[in-house]
């Protein structure tokens, strides 16, 4: 039974190689790699090992964290994957490790019939939705005439402005995006997209929507009943098999390094991020060696 890794990244990292190298170790394994539009493929290409295990996307999406982009990237690569017969569609960032080797991910998940992606039970994202959010509110490096809009779209929001209706859509539910999900869950959200557009197309002006967009499908579909729940609740990574620091700062999440390699490892997860860029290789060779 084969499994579909898709990665997302905008540039070349150590974690990104060490995952890379890691997951083609196993014959079962097929990767799909996404390179924001704004990056230089060609590099990321050369720096990655050549193997008919994986691919890149062509048609590739310029990604602004908060908006629309991060979804259509997404999409992109649950189409593409669509392609191909597997058992788990593991989505992943060039910021992510695997925290055990990949035959023993493999052997996990192929014994599984759950869905692996974490909720919030108890937040609201209606407001990400309703709001709408012009492009320029994406842009990282903004002009002072662009902040200055900005700001008055925070106002008119509050005035009661610039809003869609969205009482037409399902229930809405948060979680994290970095999900594990089996073969029937993306092929049940895409059919849910195609035969549903105006639910694509309440999201194209959302902020943050890559934490609801997904999440909402499946939580209102019969695959609700398979949904992984971790005994802490309050653990929305581990509900997609993620060891992800959100407490101990300074970032949020943290920047993994060598001083989170054992609450890493010992925490049971699949997978973990977002790991330092240039943390080296040859560390994560010696402490995360499998037998």
């Amino acid at each position: 039974m084969n499994f579909i890794y898709g990665i997302m990244c905008h540039q070349l990292t150590n974690p990104l190689v060490y995952l890379v190298n890691e997951l083609i170790k196993s014959p079962n394994s097929k990767i799909l790699i996404h390179v924001d539009r704004k990056s230089d493929l060609d590099h990321i290409k050369k720096s990655l090992p050549s193997s008919s295990q994986i691919e890149f996307l062509k048609e590739r999406v310029d990604v602004h964290w908060g908006g629309y982009t991060q979804i259509e990237a997404t999409l992109k690569l649950l189409n593409y994957a669509s392609q191909f017969e597997y058992k788990y569609f593991s989505l992943l960032s060039g910021d992510d490790i695997p925290l055990m080797s990949i035959e023993s991910i493999e052997k996990y998940l192929l014994s599984s019939d759950q869905e692996y992606i974490g909720y919030e039970l108890q937040a609201d994202p209606r407001s990400r939705i309703k709001y709408l959010y012009p492009d320029f509110f994406f842009i990282k490096e903004k002009s002072i005439l662009e902040k200055i809009k900005c700001k008055l779209i925070i106002l008119l929001h509050r005035l009661g402005f610039y809003t869609q209706n969205i009482e037409g859509l399902p229930k809405l539910y948060k979680g994290s995006l970095w999900f594990i999900l089996s073969y029937q869950a993306v092929q049940y959200i895409l059919d849910f997209i195609k035969n549903n557009k105006d639910y694509d197309l309440a999201f194209r002006k959302s902020l943050c929507a890559d934490e609801v967009y997904f999440h909402t499908i499946i939580q209102n579909s019969y695959l609700q009943e398979r949904i992984y729940h971790p005994e802490d609740e309050e653990q929305v990574s581990e509900g997609g098999l993620r060891y992800i620091d959100w407490m101990s700062g300074p970032d949020y999440p943290k920047i993994l390094d060598e001083s989170d390699f054992d609450k890493m490892k010992q925490s049971g997860m699949l997978f973990a991020r977002k790991v330092k860029a240039n943390i080296d290789i040859d560390l994560l060779k010696q402490y995360f060696q499998y037998s």
